[in-house]
C-alpha cells in the first residue's frame, strides 16, 4: 500500500459493515514495505519524540467565535453507513442533538450498508420528505452520487461528517456534491488531511516508542477511502525513519472481517522481529486482533490502534493488548458539521473549527469508565454562544 494511488471507491458504509465496522480478513500480507538498513538520524527521533509530546496535549482549539443566528425551519437527514456500528449510531447521536439546538428537525436514517443500494435509497427518501439538509456519515460521494444530483437540483443541501466527496482522487474524480464538506481545522482544511495526519502522528509514536528501531506488524484497511489514507501517512512516516521498518503489511478488505484472528496471529507468529503492532482501524481490534493479543506470548509489543471507541478504551484500561489510540472528538465534529450547515444555509462561508487529535493511553487523556472520549473543548457550551451571539 505505500505510495499506491488512492482509488478506492468503496463506500465507508462498506467499511462499516466490514469492520461492524464488519471486517473479514482478506487482504493479503506484504511483506517489508517500508524502511531501511541504516540508522535512525537524530533529528528525525527527536522530531517524533516532540510530536508525541504534542501529541499527548493534542492539537484541539476553540470553535468559531462567531457566525449567523439559526437558520429557520429547517429539516435535516442524517444517513449513515450502518446503525449497527456503535460509533456511527453514536455519531447520528450527536448530529441530531446539535441540529434539535438549533431547533431544527432532525431524522436518521440507516443506509444499511448499501445493501440493495440503502444509501442511495436513503437520500431520496429525504428529497422526498422535504428535507432541506442532509448529513452523510461514512458515506462517501461516489455510490451515492446520482442521489445526490438530485436532491441538489431538489435544493437540499449536503454537508459531510466523515465522506469523501466526488472531486477527491479515491471517489471518482468528478464535480463535487457537498455544500459543506468535512473539514476540521484551518490546518486539516480537506479529509484528506485529517486521516493523512493521523496516520503520520501514529508512525511518529512508533518511532519514539521503540527509539528509531520500529519493526512494524502493520494491519491496513485496504481498498476503503480513510483507509488508503491512513497508511499512506503512516507508512509515509515510517519511510523517513533509518533504522524502522515494516516487516509485515496485512490487507484487510470490507469482506474479510471473520477471519481477522487467524489472519493476525499468523502474521504475528511470522514476524517474530516485530515490536510495533500498528492497527488502522479501532473496530479491527473488536473483530478479533485483541483477544489474539491477550492470548499470545508476546507481550513486549508496542501496540498502537487508531480512533478510541469505546471498546478499545477499555481495552487500554485493562492494560492488555491495545496500548494507545488517537482520539478526534465525534461530538466535536458532529457540531462542526451542523455549525457548517447552518452557514450554508445563511448563504456563509464555512468556517473552520478547532477540531484536533491526541493521544490516549492508560495514563494520560483516558476518559472515564463506559464514557466517550470528548476531547479538551467544551464545544457544545462555545456552539451555544455562537449560535445564540453570546461573547466569549
Amino acid at each position: 500500500m505505500v505510495n499506491a494511488p488512492l482509488n478506492s471507491r468503496a463506500s465507508l458504509l462498506s467499511i462499516l459493515l466490514a469492520a461492524c465496522l464488519s471486517l473479514a480478513a482478506c487482504g493479503a500480507a506484504s511483506p517489508g514495505e517500508a524502511g531501511g538498513t541504516s540508522g535512525t538520524s537524530p533529528a528525525v527521533l527527536d522530531a517524533a519524540v516532540k510530536a508525541v509530546e504534542n501529541g499527548y496535549t493534542g492539537t484541539y482549539s476553540e470553535p468559531p467565535s462567531s457566525g449567523p443566528a439559526p437558520a429557520k425551519d429547517e429539516n435535516v437527514w442524517v444517513i449513515t453507513a450502518w446503525q449497527q456500528v456503535r460509533a456511527l449510531a453514536y455519531q447520528a447521536e450527536q448530529l441530531t442533538e446539535a441540529a434539535t439546538k438549533l431547533g431544527w428537525k432532525a431524522q436518521v436514517c440507516d443506509g444499511l450498508n448499501n445493501v440493495n443500494g440503502g444509501m442511495s435509497t436513503c437520500v431520496r427518501q429525504a428529497t422526498a420528505a422535504g428535507a432541506t439538509g442532509i448529513v452523510l456519515v461514512s458515506v462517501d460521494c461516489a455510490p451515492v452520487r446520482q442521489s445526490l444530483v438530485e436532491a441538489r437540483k431538489a435544493g437540499v443541501k449536503i454537508a459531510s461528517f466523515s465522506g469523501f466527496d466526488c472531486d477527491d482522487p479515491t471517489q471518482d474524480g468528478s464535480s463535487p456534491q457537498f455544500d459543506a464538506p468535512a473539514g476540521y481545522s484551518a490546518d486539516m482544511p480537506r479529509l484528506a488531511d485529517f486521516y493523512t495526519r493521523l496516520g503520520a502522528m501514529r508512525a511518529d509514536l512508533a518511532i519514539a516508542r521503540t527509539q528509531g528501531k520500529a519493526k512494524v506488524l502493520h494491519i491496513a484497511f485496504h481498498g476503503i477511502s480513510f483507509g488508503d489514507y491512513v497508511a499512506k501517512g503512516f507508512t509515509d512516516r515510517i519511510a523517513t525513519c533509518g533504522g524502522c521498518e515494516i516487516v509485515n503489511t496485512v490487507k484487510i478488505a470490507p469482506a474479510d472481517v471473520p477471519n481477522l484472528r487467524q489472519k493476525f496471529e499468523t502474521a504475528l507468529v511470522q514476524a517474530p522481529q516485530a515490536n510495533v503492532v500498528a492497527v488502522d482501524v479501532d473496530h479491527f481490534f473488536v473483530a478479533g486482533v485483541q483477544p489474539a493479543l491477550v492470548s499470545s506470548p508476546r507481550k513486549d509489543l508496542v501496540v498502537i490502534g487508531n480512533e478510541c471507541q469505546v471498546d478499545n478504551l477499555d481495552y487500554i484500561r485493562g492494560g492488555k493488548g491495545q496500548q494507545y489510540c488517537f482520539g478526534a472528538s465525534n461530538g466535536y465534529r458532529a457540531y462542526a458539521t451542523i455549525d457548517a450547515l447552518n452557514r450554508v444555509f445563511n448563504g456563509e462561508q464555512v468556517a473552520p473549527a478547532g477540531i484536533g487529535i491526541q493521544i490516549v493511553d492508560k495514563d494520560r487523556n483516558l476518559p472515564a469508565p463506559g464514557a466517550e472520549y470528548v476531547g479538551p473543548i467544551d464545544f457544545a457550551a462555545a456552539y451555544a454562544k455562537t449560535w445564540n451571539g453570546s461573547p466569549r
